[in-house]
């Protein structure tokens, strides 16, 4: 048993579990965000775990698959556990140069028998994964199945698909590896476990190069009874019954491209499902007899107030951080190390405070934000309620007290946010470990509540102020509620959309080794789904690829129907499309573009610079303005008086823009050095000769019957095949510069 010795506190992300689960947590508006997860360090004589010991787990579970890692390459990080899970984790890593390509993974192990809870790797060569990938989804499960089956107390996991669109390369630029991602829940007696379940992620290649597990241990559990659920056609009518919608703004953010969009959208009643053997229904705190409803929106001021303190000094800020971290212990000194100005993806400088805590020989630091401008805060943690247990024989305030508490810090360290956001409208989270409630306040627009977007508050069992957050984004455009369906047709499509899925439950109580019986809303195949309010469809579907019909050709279908797929070809009608048509180059830039970047150029850290126009006829509101200019960035595109988007693209500019990708221009100037061999080369222009010499060698584009044909026409089919194997070629020579 490890003596728990806290000699530090370092803030975990938990972005790999949340870029999993995206597509439920980004769907549903019912289950409240945790607050981040706080990991305290275990001191090293207090484990007998060593980094050999890490290392033979790693060799019987992966066999001779790392074996090109030396015992030097490995290092171990400090054992560390969770305020919440006393159970010490351990961190096992490697980052090391394989044929001129980085190559990096990394471990996580808990418990005594040292389980693996988490694996990361990035391989040196994903050429198979990239289209046309080597492997097929189907293929990727049945990897995905025989590496479950070498983990430990698997035997009764079992697929889940209901949690969205498995497949995250939706969106991504061809350029990047194929990958599929698998979710798996233990079960008992076949029903699966609502919040406990292992990712697994495999490239097109047939390598796992990811996989996180949320499970616990049943050894001590208890369980509801099947013979005693009521029947489901019951349930799914009491349901139906109490169904109601609500309109709400949705934030959906690219973290790799940086990118805010609101969507409008309905969702369903806010409860989470219905105890399969009373009818109660579940919420983030429980099950009630009473149907959950939604407040209304109320503000938390009326009108604009007055920022905290206008152009804050860093005296002023350090004095803040100082009665903010203030702690009762002569055994620990509060150390201020460095304040630092930054600007945030908003445009607004912010302060950022980082600071020790010393404790003994020992010592644990993080930092708060503070906007300049306004002296108010944007990111603050209380370390003192994890670090020094501060709470453990405090009796809680209320829920209402808890609240109260909470809005008055915001009147006293946010004020001038406070006329853009609501009350909370759910109950708040308690943690009874922590002894903490966790509230949301969400941004109000246009009426209505945003989700994605919520100012943040932790109150700790004493009243004081555990953590404060304010997450608002700066978005410019949100949909018109006037242009959304109505109320009325969003419940029928809920209600005819609705099945249910049951499952196993654990909630937050006295007996916290009880699973119950719960029936869960699926809706149009997906757990927690939402409808577009604009366009009047599913929000998630369970495979977008289904969506969208093949393109039929006998040379380049298989890759039309890739791009169309990905969102890099825009076509109405497949069945009819012509591939054989000219492509203009305005319309060849646009895929070219978006196969090789994610598609939103005018953000990016901290921002871009959009008043730039590199050709005097593409202005800030032509519609290829932002394509135009990601490719002067990428150096397809050099500015000039005009770039004519109507005319017509020629072989041999194609190849230009080819070459400028791979960033081969200065070997392709040298057209002297050159032989063509085509019958038709005196058609080639001499400048150009050099483009087509590369791309002709490289097999980017092909030759008709010996002829190049130069000046003939790129078609749709040809701008395919080009910027498929484009796509590879990049991956390949690690050309992705400028390409976000």
């Amino acid at each position: 048993m490890v003596n728990f010795k806290k000699l530090g506190i370092i803030l975990t992300s938990t972005a790999f579990s949340v870029g999993v689960l995206s597509p439920m947590a980004q769907a549903s508006a019912n289950v409240q965000e945790s607050p981040e997860r706080v990991a305290i360090q275990v001191s090293s004589t207090e484990t007998k775990v060593t980094k050999s010991m890490l290392i033979k787990q790693v060799q019987t579970l992966f066999g001779d698959r790392f074996n090109f890692v030396t015992e030097n390459d490995f290092d171990m990080g400090q054992g560390h556990y969770y305020s919440d899970d006393k159970t010490v984790r351990y961190d096992l890593s490697f980052h090391k140069k394989v044929n001129g390509k980085d190559v990096y993974g990394g471990f996580t192990f808990k418990g005594d028998n040292l389980e693996l809870e988490n694996f990361f790797y990035q391989p040196a060569n994903v050429a198979d994964a990239i289209y046309p990938a080597k492997y097929s989804k189907a293929d990727a499960k049945k990897v995905a199945e025989d590496f479950l089956k070498k983990m430990p107390n698997t035997a009764n996991y079992k697929l889940r698909e209901d949690l969205g669109n498995d497949n995250f390369d939706f969106g991504r630029p061809i350029t990047e590896p194929i990958s599929y991602s698998f979710a798996y829940s233990p079960t008992h007696n076949g029903v699966p476990f609502s919040d406990e379940s292992m990712y697994i992620e495999v490239l097109a290649n047939g390598e796992v190069v990811n996989m996180y597990r949320n499970t616990e241990s049943t050894s001590k559990a208890t369980f509801d009874s099947l013979e005693q659920k009521k029947n489901e056609a019951d349930v799914l009518a009491q349901i139906r019954e109490n169904l109601s919608v609500e309109l709400r703004y949705f934030i959906d953010y690219n973290y790799q491209s940086e990118e805010a969009i609101a969507k409008l959208v309905y969702m369903p009643s806010s409860f989470m499902g219905v105890n399969a053997l009373n009818g109660q229904w579940q919420t983030t705190n429980g099950f009630t007899s009473q149907v959950p409803k939604t407040k209304g929106v109320e503000k938390l001021s009326a009108q604009p107030l007055e920022p905290r303190k206008k152009n804050m000094t860093l005296a002023e800020v350090e004095e803040l951080a100082k009665s903010l971290l203030k702690v009762d212990s002569d055994k620990v000194k509060l150390r201020i190390e460095a304040i630092d100005e930054r600007e945030n993806e908003n445009g607004e400088t912010i302060y950022s405070v980082n600071y020790m805590y010393d404790y003994g020989n020992h010592g644990s630091g993080s930092s708060i934000e503070v906007n300049k401008a306004t002296g108010e805060i944007i990111n603050f943690w209380n370390m003192g309620n994890e670090f020094f247990e501060t709470n453990d024989k405090v009796e809680p305030i209320s829920k209402d007290a808890a609240l109260a508490k909470a809005i008055g810090y915001l009147k006293e360290f946010a004020p001038s946010h406070l006329h853009n956001y609501s009350k909370p409208l759910e109950d708040p989270m308690y943690d009874k470990d922590s002894k903490q409630y966790n509230f949301s306040f969400p941004r109000i627009v246009n009426g209505i509540a945003v989700m994605g977007d919520e100012i943040s508050v932790t109150i700790s069992a004493d009243g004081k102020l555990g953590a404060l957050h304010v997450n608002n984004q700066k978005i410019d455009n949100w949909p018109s509620i006037n242009k959304a369906i109505s109320a009325d047709k969003a419940k029928t499509m809920f209600s005819d959309g609705l099945k249910l899925n049951l499952q196993y439950s654990k909630q937050d109580g006295e007996d916290n080794n009880h699973y119950n019986l719960v029936y869960s809303p699926v809706y149009n195949g997906i757990l927690f789904n939402n409808i577009d309010a604009t366009t009047g469809e599913w929000l998630l579907k369970a495979d977008d690829s289904k969506e969208k019909p093949a393109i039929s050709h006998p040379t380049a279908g298989e890759e039309l129907t890739y791009l169309l797929r990905q969102n890099v070809l825009d076509v109405k009608n497949p069945a009819n499309f012509n591939a054989e048509a000219a492509v203009a180059k305005g319309e060849a830039l646009k895929i070219l573009v978006k196969s090789l970047s994610y598609g939103y150029f005018e953000y990016g850290p901290y921002g871009r610079d959009n008043d730039k126009q590199s050709f005097s006829n593409i202005d800030k509101n032509h519609p290829l303005y932002e394509t135009v200019e990601q490719a002067v960035r990428m150096g397809i595109l050099q500015p000039a008086d005009k770039f004519e988007v109507d005319a017509t693209l020629t072989r041999q500019e194609l190849a230009k823009w080819l070459v400028r990708v791979l960033d081969l221009e200065k070997a392709a100037k040298h057209s002297d050095i050159y032989k063509l061999n085509f019958t038709d080369a005196d058609t080639i222009d001499s400048a150009h000769a050099g483009y087509v010499a590369l791309v002709s060698a490289m097999g980017l584009m092909d030759a008709q019957q010996n002829k190049f044909n130069a000046t003939e026409k790129v078609t749709y089919a040809d701008l395919a095949v080009s910027t498929v194997r484009l796509a590879k070629a990049v991956n390949e020579n690690n050309s992705s510069r400028n390409y976000w």
